[in-house]
Formats: structure tokens, sequence, C-alpha cells
């Protein structure tokens, strides 16, 4: 799996040398979020948060409109249904951050960290193993037990397991999660082939209420 600066400093380069010079949008500096978080790493995974969508979608207009500006009222019109629609996905985030501010989750990796926090969740999971598995790199035995230790003595409500990254040592996080009853959430990090944005979202919205609200893990 390549990190998400190996596909950035590819994009960086297929630019440079494009004959006709494109319009770049960076949507991590769209975002205003800090990219280089004393904390850790940054999050690349920006889709997962509606603010920088939003962000995102204005910031389309102002380009599209400025290359084609007969189509200006269009792309307007365009932006302010969508963003209707992007409201209703905060309001759902909102809806769930009312009834389980302060839960505990976990995540394999942090594709769906920035929709989980907005949602009031409070991510359990150990750095050294969402990092080491995002990396591509074995995570420590003591990180692996710590990490299952969060199932086995009920610390979280639900699993968020990134299925388009298995190994090993997320199949023992996700096997420590069934054997307590513990809901998995399934998350991608790309686009579903048969969904929109908007319904991708919204469905990763309703299985976490779901999850949240159906735990058997703490019964």
């Amino acid at each position: 799996m390549k990190t998400a600066a190996v596909y950035d400093d590819f994009m960086d380069t297929m630019v440079k040398s494009a004959r006709a010079k494109p319009t770049v949008i960076n949507v991590a500096d769209v975002s205003g979020r800090n990219q280089h978080p004393a904390d850790g790493e940054f999050n690349e995974h920006l889709w997962y948060d509606f603010s920088t969508v939003e962000r995102l979608a204005a910031q389309l207009v102002t380009d599209l409109s400025a290359a084609a500006p007969g189509q200006a009222a269009t792309f307007n019109s365009n932006a302010k249904a969508f963003t209707h629609q992007l409201g209703q996905l905060k309001q759902d985030e909102a809806a769930i951050k009312a009834k389980h501010a302060g839960e505990g989750v976990a995540i394999t990796e942090p594709v769906p960290l920035y929709l989980l926090e907005a949602a009031g969740l409070v991510n359990k999971t150990p750095g050294k193993f969402s990092e080491a598995i995002e990396q591509d790199s074995d995570v420590p035995p003591a990180v692996l037990k710590e990490t299952e230790d969060l199932f086995d003595t009920k610390q979280v409500k639900l699993l968020a397991y990134n299925q388009q990254t298995t190994g090993p040592q997320t199949e023992a996080v996700l096997a420590a999660a069934k054997r307590n009853n513990i809901p998995v959430v399934p998350v991608t990090e790309t686009l579903p082939t048969d969904q929109t944005y908007l319904s991708w979202m919204q469905a990763n919205l309703r299985a976490i209420s779901t999850a949240l609200t159906n735990d058997r893990g703490h019964l």
C-alpha cells in the first residue's frame, strides 16, 4: 500500500510535466487543517470531513466559473443543491453526537476518523497500530495486544474496519471485535461504484448509528 505522500508526489510530477498547465486544487490547503500536526501524521482522508468537502465545492465553483463564465449560474445552482444535502449529513452527525458523545470506538486505519470525531466519538486505538497498518508495516506484538484488549475489556462500542486493506493483524482485531459481540462497520477509502458521494456518506453514517444503537458488547 502506498502512502498519501507517494500519491501526492506522483500527481505533482504529472502536473509539472503536463503541456497545458491545469488549475490545481490542493484539498489539504482548502481544508484549512494543520498539515503538520505535532501529535502525529496528517490524516489525508479529507472526503470524510464534510466541512472540507463544502469548501471544496465552493472552490470548484470559483475555478469552473473562471474557466467557463457562461456556465457560472449552473455551477452555483448545482453547488447550492449539493451543499444543502451536505447539510443533512452534518445534521446526521450531530444526531449521533447528541446520543453517543464521548463513547469509545476503534479503527484499523484513520480513513473514517474525521467523521467519527465530528460525531463526538473518541478513537481509542493506539496510534502505533493504525499508523503501522496504513504504512503497510508490522504492528509490534505489544501494540496488537493493546488493541485487542480494547474489545476484550469492552472499552469501545464499534470497530470501523477498512475493508480495502486486510491482513493477519487487522483480521486479529476483527476477530477480537466479533468474539466480544462488538459491531463492525466496514468503511472504504474510495467511492463505491454504485453510489454517489452523498449516498456513500449517508450509508456510512447510518451504519455507525445502527452499530452504536445495537451494540451488544455492553449489555
